[in-house]
Formats: C-alpha cells, structure tokens, sequence
C-alpha cells in the first residue's frame, strides 16, 4: 500500500530531543519559519505522536535514552505513514560512520550541533519541498505504471554504443518473458511466432541500420496456446554528435484492438447470419479477379445458386426455420467447395474460391483460374449431390433442391455486372428446365459438359461390360532386333461411339476418380495375360503397364500389384511399371516410400515421357528408377533438328552414367534407328518395329521372336 502525506495549510513539524531547551530553541526556530509545532522528549513518544499526526517534517536527535534517533527514524520509516516524510537528524556527532549510518537507516537530511537557528527554519522549508516533489515524482511513477498496465504498454531500450538491451518488466510480461531475470534482445525477438520472426527481425534491423524509426505488428504465442498481437514501435536517439546511440522503444498488446478491427470487418464484409463473404466483398474480390485474369490470360466462374421454393418454407414453417436452412445451405456449400479430394476427384484449385450470400436465398461463388469451363459443372454438380434431400430442422423434415446458373469469363463477359446478369439468367433457365440442376449461359457449353458427363457414365459401364481392351507394342533390343517385352496400352472399344482413344477418356477417369479401377484392371489383365503366354511356352515376357499418378498414395497399389503377381502366378520380374514425371510433385516422401516397395517386389520402374514434364537430376537420384524412356516428341525430330540430338545425346549418357536402362519411344524410320544406335539407346518402341497390337496378334511376334 501507498500512503501519502495529509495535504495541510501549515506544515506540521515533529521536535524530538530529550534535552528540554534544545526542544525549544528548534520549536521556535521552525514556528518562525511557518511551520506547527509538537514535541517528544524520547523516541517512543515520538512514535506515538508520528502515528497520531503524521507530520511532514521530523527533527530527531541521535543521543536519547531508551530509544535512540538511529532506532526512531528506522521505525518511522517502516510504517506505511513514513515513506515520504522528511527526516533530519540532529546531533553532536560528527564521525562520517554515524552519519553514513544516519542515511543508511532513512534519513533524508544530517545537522550538527550547534545549530543555526535561522538556517534550520530555511532546511526545513527546502527539506519539505524536496519531500513534497519526491512524492509527487513517486506518485506520477505509479501513475504512468498502471497507465502502462491498463493500456498494456511496455518499454525497452537498446543502447547502440555498449551494446546493451533493457526490456521493462511491463514489456516483458506482455511477451510472455520472466520479468525476474535479465532479458537479451535476441530473447527479445525471439518471442515472435516463427513464421513472422524472420520479416519482423529484418525490418527491425533495416530500421536501426538505416537510423529510422519503425512500426512493426507480429504475434507471440503464450505457454498456454493463446496467440497475442503486439505492436512493436522503436525511435532512433542521437547524441551531440549526430551518431545514433539508442533505441527506445515500446510494445503494446493490440490484440483486444486487433480482434475489434476483425469483428468490424466481419460486420462490414461478412453476412451476420450464415458467415459467407456478403455483396460487398464479393464485388470488391470479383472486380480484382477481373482484372488479374486480364493481366493473365486467365478464365474464371461464377456460379448462381437460388433455393428453389423457398418463399413456400418461409410461408409454412417461418422465417426462424428459413433462417436455419440457410445456415444449413451455406454449410453443405463450404464442404463442398473446401474438400477437393473427394470421390468424384480434384476438380480444380479452389482454395482461393469464394462463397457469398447475395441476399435472401441466393448464394454466388466464384471460382478463380480455372482452366476449363468444365470445371465449374464438376462444382456445380457436387453441389447438387451432395445437397441433402431432406433437412431435419428443430423438428421440421424440409426438402429444398437449388437451381445454379453459370457464367464463365471472358466468353461471357469482360464486367462484373454482365457476368452476374448472364448467371442470373442461367439459374432462370435451369429452373424453366426442372430445377435441381445447373446450365451455363452458353449453350454450347451446356452440350459439352452433357457430353463429358455421358462418357463419365459410359466408363462406369465400360469397366461391368468388359469393353476395355490391352492392345502391345513391342519394346525390342535395338542392336538384336530380338522382342525384349511389350507396353500395354488400353483402349476402349465403345458399343455406339466406337474406339475411343485414351487421351479422352482417361482425364475424365482421372477427374472422376475412375482411373483408380482402371488400374487395378489393367494390371489384373496384363498379368493374366503373360500368365496365359507362359503356359503356352512363349514366356515369360517383360509387360510394361502406365501407372496414373492420380492419388498414388490412395491407390493402395502395391496390394493390386501383389495380389495380381500372385493370381497370375508370375514373377515379379515380367512386371515394369512406368510413371510419369507429375508423379514427383506429390508428396515425395510417400512416393518413394511406395516406389521403394515396388522396388522390393522385384519390379523395374520407368521413367516415361522423360524431358516433356518437370524433369530434374535431383528426381533421377531421389527416386529408385531403373529406366528412363524418352519422349516420342524428341525422336520423331531427328534428324532434323539439331537441338534435339542434343537432348537425346544428353539423356542417353546421363542415364547410363547413373546405372539406367534407355528407351527411345516413337522410332518411325530407320534413319532415327540408326542414329539411337550410335548414341548408345538401349531398347526402343515405335511403328517402324509395330504399332500397338491385339493380344492374337502380338503373340505371332512372340513366336517369330523378332522384328
């Protein structure tokens, strides 16, 4: 506790001395001087008199009987009433061990005797302006203190010259710092969140380098998990010289202001009721993504989602259960756009699109950097399916199916207003066509996607009817011409269409999440396949199947890969897997992991399409490869373009030099033969040797044993 001395009109001086005439002479002396007067002949009465009165000046003799000045003034200074009084020790004494004593034990002032009875009424006057400004000083300290508390301030400084750091107690309290022990300025900076440490360091010491004052907002984060934000200001001082000598500094906590600011944006861009971006933000985001994909080249979507009937659920169950359907509505809408590995595949990078309650019970999303406009009917019909038929509502069943109409960009506009107007108007049409479904506002469009969804139910067909085929092409040693093996290469034989080739379909597959099946067949099949040409004495032969990247990690492949081996009683060594480079860009760790396990089955793993995708050494040295096929593209160009002999020169020795088997895919004519053989290609493929072959017809080769 804190106590101050009583405001008076007339200060009140407290005489102790035991001598009587002493008492006196100095009672006179301070009345003189304007002070009230009272007297102790010894020290516990002076005690008694400093409790009861609390004066703001004591005049306190050394030499009394049972209780000295020494012990008196260390009493008075130990109650709460004594902390500003001014005390002056009066005595004969004049050895410098009494009074260093005197100090030691709380005396503000120390006179000898004899004293000046003129100049003691001016001390005393001095001494009681000096208590009165200690106080003062004292009291404005406690003052800035609980300002700094309340308003969770804290200061450091930084003495530039010594290389000294002092942060305040308040300052280290605030970043979760032992205020008890020394902090360093690393400690310091330390505090910051590790993701922002690195900017917020480097802004700090550009500022201080460059002699600049600096304003810098960061998080720390507390022992208990709760994150904090600070604001970080620093002033540079100079000396007379003009060099910089010290940082002072303070850190504020604005994390009551900073969650302030983000409600009164929540309130200002963000629907109260569903928490959706609301018509302001979207426009704001909708005309920056405008302008970006004209600076791009880019392609966007807008998607119109209206509640069908919703106007009869407000009338029937009222506007409370309305409201909860919208909350409901808005929900299933995030899942949906937020989750891009579901069943039905990844459907884009949506991560940046946004949701919007437009008003009522309309709902707008935009989906940025698209590469086709199919990618929106894919959103689009997850929405549909994954809109529950029936919402259970604080006791109410309620069916609501939406309606969505899409506008892509800039086929159907190049401004916000007539992209909005053209989606609008495709959700008015697919209500006039049903309602629970989506059109796009060119019609074309609408066409394009009905086709691609026809052929996404076909394949789910195809794989039950047992339309899909492997057709071979041999893979041959290029300096025997003897048949090495085959690569498999599916192909579907359509009952209405056709054959379809595999560049359709297999992207659709891959969207889909089909192509996981297809290469659980394909691998099935093949190995049947080389199972039966074993049998009959034509085996074993190496089968080379390409493996989709697609969700490799998910595939559980290697149970499909061992469970065929086994089934097909087959050595894993007729078994070559080719991958191709977008495989790499997964997450690496689990891709090699699954490689490696491919490796300790006994299979070989290529390298297919090498040079055309994301093709790095560190990729060839990371990941168990045993052969590298080169990419038709650069085949087919030689001889004519130089520069591909060059790459093809480069690959051959950089593979070779790594242990790898080289392949050469799309060799055409017997120049370019000629040409792999002298660079030092190992194997090739290509329609100068066949084209890919049915099964009857391959196993003709197999028998000639050469090509």
């Amino acid at each position: 506790m804190t106590y101050s001395l009583p405001q008076r009109d007339t200060p009140l001086a407290l005489v102790v001395d035991d001598e009587l005439s002493l008492r006196l002479s100095m009672s006179a002396a301070l009345s003189k001087a304007g002070f009230e007067v009272i007297e102790a002949e010894n020290g516990r009465d002076a005690l008694a008199l400093f409790q009861s009165h609390t004066p703001d000046l004591v005049l306190l003799d050394v030499l009394m009987p049972e209780m000295d000045g020494f012990e008196t003034c260390s009493a008075i200074r130990k109650m709460p009433e004594g902390q500003y009084v001014q005390i002056l020790m009066v005595t004969g004494l004049d050895d410098s061990d009494s009074i260093e004593y005197a100090f030691e034990v709380g005396a503000n002032d120390f006179v000898a005797k004899p004293l000046n009875w003129v100049m003691l009424g001016h001390r005393g006057r001095y001494m009681l302006r000096a208590g009165r400004a200690f106080q003062e000083l004292n009291s404005s300290e406690r003052r800035l203190a609980k300002t700094q508390e309340l308003a969770k301030l804290g200061n450091w400084e930084f003495d530039l010259i010594n290389d000294s750091f002092y942060c305040a107690p308040e300052a280290c309290r605030l970043l979760g710092l032992d205020d008890e022990r020394h902090v360093t300025y690393n400690e310091f900076l330390d505090t910051v969140i590790s993701s922002e440490r690195k900017r917020v360091k480097q802004q700090i010491d550009v500022a201080i380098q460059s002699a600049k004052s600096f304003s810098v907002h960061y998080r720390v984060m507390f022992p208990d998990g709760v994150f904090h934000h600070i604001l970080n200001r620093g002033e540079i001082l100079f000396n007379e010289n003009g060099i910089a000598e010290m940082v002072l500094g303070a850190v504020q906590d604005v994390t009551q202001l900073k969650h302030a600011e983000e409600e009164i944006r929540r309130l200002a861009f963000y629907d109260g009721l569903t928490g959706l971006a609301n018509r302001i933000l979207f426009m704001d985001r909708l005309d920056y993504e405008i302008t970006s994909a004209k600076l791009n080249s880019g392609c966007f979507a807008l998607l119109f989602l209206d509640l069908d009937q919703f106007k009869r659920i407000n009338d029937t169950c009222g506007h409370y259960i309305g409201d909860l359907l919208l909350k409901k509505v808005s929900e299933t809408l995030q899942t949906c756009i937020c989750s891009s590995d579901t069943a039905s595949g990844p459907v884009t990078d949506i991560l940046d699109a946004l949701i919007a309650r437009f008003g009522g019970d309309e709902f707008i999303i935009l989906l940025p950097d698209i590469s086709e406009p199919e990618k929106a009917a894919l959103v689009a019909q997850r929405i549909l399916h994954e809109m529950p038929k029936t919402h259970h509502i604080d006791g109410h069943d309620i069916s609501v199916t939406t309606s969505i109409g899409i506008s892509v960009y800039p086929a159907d506009g190049e401004k916000s207003e007539v992209l909005l107007k053209h989606a609008d108007s495709a959700m008015y049409h697919a209500k006039e066509t049903g309602r629970n479904n989506y059109q796009f506002y060119e019609e074309s469009l609408n066409v394009a996607v009905l086709e691609r969804f026809s052929l996404e139910q076909d394949i789910k067909g195809a794989l039950k009817r047992e339309e899909f085929l492997l057709y071979y092409q041999p893979q041959i040693d290029l300096t025997s011409h003897k048949i090495l093996g085959a690569e498999a290469l599916i192909r579907w034989i359509h009952p209405q269409k056709g054959m379809i080739p595999p560049d359709k379909f297999i992207p659709i597959a891959e969207e889909s999440g089909l192509i996981l099946e297809i290469n659980k067949w394909v691998i099935q099949t093949a190995c049947n396949q080389n199972m039966v040409w074993k049998k009959a004495g034509l085996g074993p032969v190496r089968i080379a199947v390409n493996l989709s990247g697609y969700q490799l990690v998910k595939q559980n492949i290697i149970k499909v890969i061992r469970d065929a081996l086994q089934e097909a009683d087959l050595d894993a060594k007729c078994l070559e897997i080719e991958i191709t480079e977008n495989i790499f860009m997964q997450d690496s760790e689990d891709t090699v992991w699954i490689l490696r396990e491919m490796k300790d089955l006994g299979l070989r793993i290529a390298l297919d399409d090498f040079g055309t995708g994301y093709s790095s050494l560190n990729y060839l040295t990371s990941f168990p490869v045993d052969v590298i096929k080169i990419d038709r593209s650069f085949v087919m160009g030689i001889p004519e373009l130089k520069n591909n002999l060059v790459i093809i020169k480069t690959i051959i020795a950089m593979g070779h030099s790594l242990g790898m088997k080289i392949v050469a895919e799309g060799i055409e004519t017997e120049e370019q033969l000629a040409l792999l053989l002298e660079f030092g290609a190992d194997e090739g493929q290509g329609c100068y040797f066949s084209r890919p072959v049915p099964q009857d017809k391959f196993i003709r080769f197999l028998q000639e044993d050469s090509l």
